[in-house]
């Protein structure tokens, strides 16, 4: 996570780490199960059309597993920009959100939006521990700034 005065930039870091570990140990399964098809193929018989599709369905497989390392977090003064596992950034001004939270009982931070909508914060997640604490409490900071509190008088 990132955080300078103005901005805060999180990303997982623990489901990364699992996504990249996972997509090599499926890729390279795949690639040695294509390399010793046709040796070891009780009595099946493989050419070089079915390595050539064994190694590719480890690669789209493999891929998928980095999904897990697409989540991301911007905020800055102006607005929240999420990014999710599928899909494009979603740009949310701070002026629609009422607060930012992370309930005990939910994995992934959120915001909440009028009339009790939530968005999904992944990028921010239990498994993160401290950093995402720290996210947390960059995200509160800025929503503190952009919504001062009304003052009595």
């Amino acid at each position: 996570m990132t955080m300078t005065d103005q901005a805060v930039t999180a990303r997982p870091q623990l489901m990364t780490r699992i996504g990249y570990t996972c997509a090599a140990v499926v890729f390279l399964t795949f690639i040695v199960i294509a390399l010793v098809m046709k040796q070891a193929n009780a009595g099946a018989s493989f050419g070089d059309k079915d390595q050539v599709g064994t190694v590719v369905v480890g690669l789209i497989l493999g891929g998928l597993f980095l999904m897990l390392t697409r989540p991301a977090v911007v905020a800055d003064a102006e607005a929240v920009r999420l990014r999710s596992f599928l899909g494009g950034w979603r740009v949310v001004p701070w002026d629609v959100i009422l607060r930012v939270e992370f309930p005990s009982s939910v994995r992934f931070a959120r915001l909440v939006l009028p009339g009790e909508e939530t968005l999904a914060i992944y990028a921010v997640q239990r498994l993160d521990r401290e950093y995402a604490v720290e996210a947390m409490r960059g995200l509160r900071r800025l929503h503190a700034m952009t919504h001062p509190e009304p003052s009595s008088g």
